[in-house]
């Protein structure tokens, strides 16, 4: 499908080359609109095109509101919009920046000071682990990581599966002192985290319905990109923006539907003409990016899950090479497969930065990078957070967001004594005491330092560093690029790069002159921007904003920050029950119909040639252990698939067809768990595999070994036929419920 320009004084050019279902969604008028678009069916130029049509209707640009997901797509979005008259008036960005946007006009109606500081997740770390040690709190009972992630879930609404069981004995009240601790230390210091951008900008507009009816007057149409993955806060956010009268539309896809673990809650798609009456739904079917046998082979998969809007996705591209599934000896024999088929690729005519290859767990991304090295192929690993959690990066960015609020309290623990000034840990807890003590910010405490019993050289540091905080402070607020040379020169911290004979600090400096440069970037697409929209900017990045294409290098990246890419050639590493589904989702169903999801999703990003890599051992901290390959691979049709073993006992042999036409993956052989030297063919060792669901063949109380979760004992059973559970306590990793089919238990003798 081409992307011609939009035309809206000639409204009918803005239908003239969409199918009949498009044209349906960009020209429906009166009633809340739900656009469900499957894969590749064109959802981003429905959006834009309903954009232009509403102008095109004479609604103002300005009083439309179009919110995505991440950065990348809002940049997308309003690259777009450019195209068309008043386009750039229209509100296009991301659910927190909307947040943002409210809490920095209004906050102040809630008690929240507008010149607030977002927290990123490090930072939120490690003003946690200063309560853990304030209040004497037990790691062992619950660890900061995991608390961390509780206290998100319980912002977020508690949707999904909650990542901390707050009924075991000790949890529930180290997590309810930590949490209300942070929660009253954040405020302390006009701090918010990402949820707070969320939460807090739901409670504005519960609390203050002067302001909600400021929105819902100013917005005449609101519009909603990937809604299937909204949270329940995001949801209620929207329905107060809307209103009862309010016009709203949402595309999205509950078969795409990968973020329960954050909170996300499909249900919000599924149910929608519930939550806005009068919803009219229109279904896009038609797909524009892959190939038919891609396509069969995604559609095969996903519609074995039953939380779904029924659609079937068809496309005009017939054909195409089949789905290419190898099993490797192992995790080093995959990457020796995944760089050959690269080198393929490529010897084929494909340029490098057309070829992803996709994994579920990133720690798989070193056996193939190491691969890829030994062959010579460039590749790049797509984590667009990871230049700003880089140490000198993040101390830069402390700086400026002391200047943008000084009661910055993990910025201000940050960099007191970056470089030294001669303000340790104890003339640190020492101000800390002084702070509770009289109920000040750290940063107000700080001003105040002589009193506060530390050395006068520790005083004397502290002194220096505020002086340079406020020389900076009485800068102008933009452009940005002067604020942070002022910072790096006042503070001795280029210096003390420059002066360093360590080669690793020679390529801190190089980041941190990177990251001028990203400030001076920035004045030029954001001439008004100053520093708190580009702390803003910086603190909102997602692993999608470092995808950058015409890299000429391979892309490599975790199916979630593929979600909404497309590549000519996609390869899945490590189709591997434990990994599809992960080992952590089985036995509980909605998260078994996500990990569907998530690999539907990795399918659907390839447009002409999707290949998939498993392997028959790999090695795990658990030790060298067999794997099984992932169940998805059962459902994938056997005309529309092409198959090898490396695993197999002597050469490479490609796998046969069953007489019903469906790829023979023997689900119920074991994965072989000796070396092929070691045995001829035939003699497989293992006892008594499970392979029927009416009568199992294992007694509870019987020890088993199941391929990820490793030895335990049978529990219960229940159910039966298809929908047979067994419930096993394995020794490492507790209780779990599997579906017997899936389970690949052996009777441990």
């Amino acid at each position: 499908m081409s992307y011609s320009p939009y035309t809206p004084v000639d409204p009918d050019g803005l239908v003239g080359d969409l199918n009949e279902s498009q044209r349906e969604a960009v020209t429906h008028a009166g009633s809340p609109l739900l656009v469900v678009a499957g894969a590749g069916t064109g959802k981003t130029r429905v959006l834009t095109r309903r954009v232009a049509w509403l102008v095109a209707q004479g609604i103002q640009p300005w009083r439309i509101l179009a919110i995505t997901f991440t950065n990348k797509a809002a940049d997308e979005l309003r690259r777009r919009l450019e195209q068309l008259p008043g386009g750039t008036d229209v509100w296009a960005g991301t659910f927190h920046r909307f947040g943002s946007f409210l809490l920095r006009r209004h906050g102040n109606e809630i008690g929240i000071d507008t010149g607030f500081t977002i927290l990123d997740r490090d930072d939120q770390l490690s003003i946690l682990k200063a309560i853990y040690k304030d209040l004497d709190l037990d790691t062992g009972v619950l660890r900061p990581v995991d608390c961390l992630a509780g206290i998100s879930h319980r912002k977020n609404g508690g949707g999904g599966r909650a990542p901390v069981d707050l009924t075991m004995q000790g949890v529930a009240a180290t997590f309810d002192a930590a949490y209300d601790s942070y929660v009253r230390r954040l405020r302390g210091a006009d701090l918010l985290d990402f949820d707070d951008l969320l939460l807090d900008a739901l409670r504005l507009l519960q609390e203050c319905e002067h302001v909600a009816e400021q929105y819902r007057s100013r917005f005449a149409h609101v519009l909603v990109d990937e809604y299937q993955d909204t949270n329940l806060v995001q949801r209620d956010l929207l329905m107060e923006v809307v209103g009862e009268n309010g016009l709203i539309t949402v595309v999205g896809d509950p078969d795409q539907s990968i973020y329960r673990w954050r909170g996300a809650a499909v249900r919000n798609i599924l149910d929608f003409d519930d939550h806005f009456p009068g919803t009219h739904t229109v279904l896009l079917e038609r797909n524009y990016r892959s190939t038919a046998h891609i396509l069969a082979a995604a559609e095969a998969v996903i519609e074995r899950n039953s939380e779904r809007h029924a659609k079937r996705l068809y496309t005009e591209q017939a054909g195409g090479k089949l789905v290419h599934v190898t099993r490797a000896r192992d995790g080093e024999d995959e990457g020796r497969i995944v760089a050959h088929r690269v080198a393929e690729w490529q010897e084929a005519g494909r340029r490098l930065d057309h070829i992803a290859i996709f994994y579920r767990v990133n720690a798989m991304s070193r056996g193939i990078e190491i691969a890829l090295n030994q062959s010579g192929i460039p590749y790049v690993v797509v984590a667009g957070t990871e230049f700003f959690q880089r140490r000198e990066v993040k101390d830069v960015l402390a700086y400026a967001r002391l200047v943008s609020n000084p009661k910055d309290e993990a910025a201000l623990m940050r960099v007191v004594n970056t470089p030294r000034r001669g303000v340790g840990a104890a003339s640190l807890r020492k101000l800390r005491d002084f702070a509770d003590d009289h109920g000040l910010a750290l940063g107000e405490a700080a001003r105040r330092a002589g009193e506060a019993g530390i050395s006068k050289r520790a005083a004397n540091g502290i002194e220096r560093f505020l002086a340079l905080i406020d020389r900076a402070r009485a800068m102008p607020p933009a452009p940005v690029a002067p604020i942070l040379e002022a910072l790096l020169e006042g503070s001795g911290y280029r210096a003390s790069l420059e002066d360093s004979p360590d080669d690793l600090d020679r390529s801190r400096l190089e980041n941190v002159d990177e990251l001028v440069a990203y400030a001076r970037e920035f004045a030029k697409r954001n001439p008004e921007g100053d520093l708190a929209a580009f702390l803003e900017r910086t603190a909102l990045v997602s692993d999608q904003d470092g995808y950058e294409p015409g890299t000429g290098r391979v892309m490599l990246m975790s199916v979630h920050a593929a979600k909404g890419l497309e590549f000519p050639c996609v390869l899945i590493a490590g189709a591997e029950l434990g990994y599809f589904p992960h080992g952590r989702n089985l036995g509980d169903p909605a998260s078994e119909e996500e990990e569907r999801r998530l690999f539907y999703v990795a399918m659907t990003r390839a447009k002409e040639e999707l290949a998939i890599t498993h392997a028959a051992r790999r090695t795990t901290y658990m030790g060298d252990e067999p794997r099984v390959a992932s169940p998805y691979l059962g459902d994938i049709p056997g005309d529309s698939l092409d198959s090898e073993d490396h695993a197999a006992w002597g050469a490479p042999v490609a796998w046969g067809r069953s007489s019903a036409g469906s790829a023979s993956f023997d689900f119920d052989a074991p994965a072989d768990p000796f070396p092929a030297d070691d045995l001829p063919p035939g003699d497989m060792p293992g006892e008594d595999v499970v392979r029927d669901a009416g009568g199992i063949g294992l007694e509870v109380g019987e020890r088993v070994i199941h391929p990820y979760f490793g030895m335990g004992r049978l529990e219960s059973v229940g159910g039966g036929g298809e929908d047979t559970r067994v419930t096993v306590d394995f020794d490492t990793h507790g209780v779990k419920q599997l579906l017997l089919r899936h389970a690949r238990l052996e009777k441990l003798t």
